[in-house]
């Protein structure tokens, strides 16, 4: 089970899928944690830039994440994993940090690349993630609050200034409502004795098939990797052997040639 709760099953398949995905598709996963890729990268250097987000995000306290999406109001659940807040802070680009905790401001900057050794004062660190914010979102930052304020004061009105915790700060933030499976008593209660049996059965049945079914996925997966590279190596050989056979006959052919001009050569005398 994971510190959330959650069991780590599908996190470890995923991980040990990811490095069989394509250059492109492994940029595409990097960025959505939160990582800056070049598609001219080489694969290897894609490979150890990814393990070390996931190395960072084992070492990063799951409390300390839910701050963050907490801060930034992202509708989250309370038991979602790692990976998945990794995913929702990456769309995060806030960078005053007024109402973050001092666990979240350093996993947020961690996450972001920035320098922290963890006993820096806090208004330091909220100085240093402002800074390091990059020019051109600066510029997006500001000029996408100057068009809120205008389309808010036509649609809304004027309001009264935000108080300390900024606008719609005063409200609580709550989590998403979990997906709570019924238990047996109530599924017994609401379909008989029968069918909530039946039900419940069939469910934990599906999720030991699904379970299989990923095993068999990621055996096929790499029955057909093995496949092509053997494709490859008999293609390889193939094309030797027609090439060889080529030049055999082109050796053979000059040779007859070359016998058919002396004959024609000396057949006169």
């Amino acid at each position: 089970m994971s510190d959330t709760g959650q069991p780590v099953g599908s996190d470890a398949k995923t991980t040990a899928r990811f490095e069989e995905l394509p250059a492109d598709e492994l940029i595409l996963y990097g960025r959505e944690l939160g990582l800056t890729l070049d598609a001219k990268m080489e694969r290897q250097q894609l490979l150890l830039r990814i393990r070390e987000r996931q190395a960072l995000l084992k070492q990063l306290d799951h409390d300390a994440l839910l701050d963050i999406v907490v801060w930034a109001r992202r509708p989250v659940r309370k038991s979602i994993s790692k990976e998945e807040l990794a995913r929702e802070i990456a769309c995060i680009k806030k960078v005053d940090a007024q109402g973050l905790s001092r666990r979240g401001l350093v996993a947020l900057m961690r996450l972001r690349g920035i320098a922290v050794n963890g006993d820096e004062p806090t208004e330091v660190l909220g100085e240093r993630l402002r800074t390091h914010e990059p020019f051109w979102d600066r510029v997006t930052r500001h000029r996408r609050r100057l068009m809120g304020g205008i389309i808010s004061h036509f649609l809304e009105g004027p309001q009264s200034p935000a108080g300390p915790g900024g606008p719609g700060e005063g409200e609580a933030y709550k989590f998403l409502p979990e997906d709570q499976n019924p238990t047996l008593r109530d599924q017994i209660a609401e379909e008989g004795v029968v069918s909530g049996l039946a039900r419940r059965i069939r469910g934990a049945a599906d999720d030991y098939v699904r379970e299989k079914l990923d095993e068999i996925e990621l055996r096929i997966d790499r029955k057909l990797e093995e496949i092509d590279r053997r494709l490859a190596e008999w293609r390889d050989r193939e094309i030797a052997n027609r090439l060889r056979i080529i030049r055999i006959t082109l050796v053979a052919s000059i040779l007859v040639a070359l016998l058919s001009l002396g004959y024609s050569l000396i057949r006169p005398h």
